[in-house]
């Protein structure tokens, strides 16, 4: 099922969440996005997991949730969990942890329920939704390649396709996580003639996803200092590496 919603109504609900951004562009959603934002809402709202959480999130809620998980791959939280009149005369900050913690909870469980339990027929369209079809006629090859890539198995990824997605900063979300399953054992890997090419693109990735995934972030930080401490890198490398280093300090316990 899906909650069916207005894109003007979207928008006002996304105002009302403080997500100002999102409400522009909730105005030229297109139908697929519109019907997965109402698919994911439905899910955030009534699910059974949903109730055992402590009941219905309600619909604005559940679909400015949904709505950051279709446009967004940051899974950040909502920028306020309940709607400004929610606030008024009530003690909001007194809610607005638990209610970050109830989303946080739910909202693997969303993920988890659209990934194919069939590895061979996981693909970036089915795990980073929605998908993207078919390449535009005029398209350059770069494109046609990323296209192509959205409907291959994960499992049969090779590390130049890796280095191209991450590259053009597609599907961050399950891509760094496979990159560095492959860079473990092997830090400078490569399928050409440029050794720590995967790496590479990986240390350029948006800074915002590194926010939102801490855990990456101190496998990452380990195995670039392990990694100086350990080789002769290329100037680039290196310099990519020290850059990494030093915007994302260690973590203290």
């Amino acid at each position: 099922m899906a909650m069916e919603v207005q894109r003007e109504v979207l928008a006002r609900m996304l105002h009302q969440h403080g997500e100002d951004g999102l409400a522009e562009r909730a105005l030229s959603l297109s139908d697929d996005e519109l019907a997965r934002i109402g698919t994911l809402g439905d899910y955030y709202a009534f699910s059974e997991n949903a109730m055992a959480l402590g009941g219905s999130m309600g619909g604005p809620r559940a679909l400015s949730l949904a709505t950051i998980d279709v446009l967004e791959t940051t899974g950040r939280d909502l920028r306020w969990s309940r709607t400004e009149w929610e606030r008024e005369g009530s003690s909001f900050d007194r809610f607005a942890e638990s209610d970050a913690v109830s989303d946080r909870e739910l909202r693997p469980h969303a993920a988890e329920r659209q990934i194919p339990a069939d590895k061979r027929k996981r693909t970036l369209d089915t795990v980073d939704p929605p998908a993207w079809g078919p390449a535009p006629p005029d398209a350059t090859s770069l494109i046609k390649l990323c296209h192509e890539l959205r409907t291959k198995p994960l499992i049969d990824f090779t590390v130049d396709d890796l280095h191209t997605m991450i590259g053009q900063q597609v599907a961050l979300n399950p891509l760094v996580g496979l990159a560095l399953e492959r860079l473990r054992p092997d830090p400078l890997m490569t399928e050409d003639d440029y050794p720590g090419d995967l790496l590479a693109s990986v240390l350029r990735v948006d800074p915002a996803f590194w926010e939102w995934s801490p855990d990456l972030t101190v496998e990452m930080r380990k195995l670039t200092e392990d990694l100086r401490e350990r080789f002769k890198l290329k100037p680039g490398l290196r310099e990519l590496i020290n850059t990494f280093i030093q915007d994302h300090p260690a973590r203290r316990p």
